[in-house]
């Protein structure tokens, strides 16, 4: 008897998806590359459609929940978001714009180089601390430290807060996905009441007191005679930590996990610094941190031969795009950390909407796992990693390693 083979799904909640979802992609990108999943949207997941939704200036990056579709327990955490002036990440142009040219040059690639020494010395004296242990969760102890205090250190804001900011920061990050525990509903409430109250009067002192500082320069910036409002100021600044944390965590964790598991690239890495200008793309494309980006279309669109009527929620996967063969070859699966146009991945976005922080996101993981498994040139696995069960967000919860001897 003949079995037949189950219809290829985009299933976030499937064990297997969890812990390695590119096969899954890999079939619908060759069967079903735009697919109805059982939560109504579509998910698009070859690269070129990827893109194209991206791009596509007649697409609304707006909240596409409706109140009555939000469960009961997550209700008061919408309506806090309600209240609040919206992020960057949900607003769409005129607004979007305007918002962005006002912080954007923050964010060049000249601005991020000049904290490479200051990152360069916060992952070095963590690895300096770490020097000596045998094993370590990478995660906890050093993906998950790094990144938030490269931007506190940025802000300006006193060295002696950071624990607790970090912790409202990791309870405020879960908000990113689209169902949550009520215990995660009640900790991202009072969370955000703490981190509101915390930077608000941060924002005050630097307008007082002014410092060479990215918060002050977030205060003082203006754009023909435009700045930001209060409200638009303290969402900016909590947006850096919710959005610039976690996803940087993952790809410091995502990234050292899939070189430990490819030694030929992982002793490229540590014996030739030329890759340092490919590393973190490739990193990037392999394994991406966040695994989609929604869009409501609002006009009819023709994607890979089908028509999608406006008003349509989109899912794209960029994970998925990201390993598409029709535009990364035959070795779209593989790891290489030289691939000379890595920088084509999608981890990032496209479009109006690419990633604000992308420049400062790469230096980071650039710097974090080169010096990670050049200090340590024995770093191996010790032991399974546990996988964090996000629907937008793609990382390792835990990733023991041995360190071995320091070079």
């Amino acid at each position: 008897m003949t079995s037949l083979k189950a219809a290829p799904s985009w299933n976030p909640f499937d064990p297997d998806f969890l812990v390695d979802p590119y096969p899954q992609y890999e079939r619908l990108r060759d069967e079903d590359p735009v697919h109805r999943t059982p939560l109504g949207v579509l998910v698009v997941s070859r690269y070129e459609d990827v893109n194209q939704i991206l791009r596509d200036p007649r697409t609304s990056v707006q909240r596409f929940e409706t109140s009555d579709m939000t469960p009961e327990h997550m209700r008061p955490l919408r309506d806090r978001q309600m209240e609040r002036e919206p992020s960057i990440l949900g607003l769409d142009p005129p607004d979007h714009t305007r918002l962005r040219k006002l912080v954007q040059r923050t964010f060049t690639p000249r601005a991020i180089g000049r904290m490479r020494d200051q990152t360069t010395a916060i992952v070095d004296d963590l690895l300096d601390d770490l020097s000596g242990r045998d094993e370590i969760d990478l995660i906890a102890d050093y993906a998950f430290v790094i990144p938030f205090a490269v931007i506190h250190a940025m802000l300006g804001l006193p060295a002696a807060d950071m624990a607790q900011v970090r912790a409202w920061s990791h309870a405020l990050t879960q908000t990113l996905e689209p169902l949550l525990t009520p215990e995660q509903v009640t900790a991202a409430l009072e969370a955000g009441e703490h981190m509101d109250r915390y930077l608000t009067d941060a924002i005050a002192a630097k307008r007082q007191d002014p410092a060479t500082d990215l918060l002050t320069d977030l205060v003082l910036a203006e754009e023909e005679g435009d700045r930001m409002s209060e409200a638009e100021l303290l969402s900016m600044t909590s947006l850096l930590f919710i959005a610039g944390h976690e996803t940087t965590v993952n790809l410091i964790g995502n990234g050292t996990h899939a070189l430990l598991r490819h030694p030929d690239q992982l002793d490229l890495v540590q014996t030739d610094e030329s890759v340092d200008d490919t590393v973190a793309d490739e990193l990037l494309r392999y394994d991406s941190p966040v695994q989609t980006s929604g869009r409501r279309v609002m006009h009819d669109v023709e994607v890979a031969g089908r028509v999608i009527p406006s008003g349509e929620m989109v899912l794209t996967a960029l994970g998925s795009a990201n390993r598409d063969p029709r535009f990364w070859g035959d070795t779209a699966d593989d790891l290489d950390v030289t691939r000379a146009d890595a920088n084509r991945h999608v981890s990032f976005g496209s479009g109006v909407h690419h990633c604000l922080g992308a420049a400062l996101a790469r230096m980071e993981g650039e710097i974090a796992i080169t010096r990670l498994v050049r200090r340590f040139p024995d770093l191996a696995l010790a032991g399974d990693p546990t996988y964090n069960a996000r629907i937008i967000l793609r990382g390792r919860d835990v990733l023991p390693v041995r360190l071995g001897s320091a070079a």
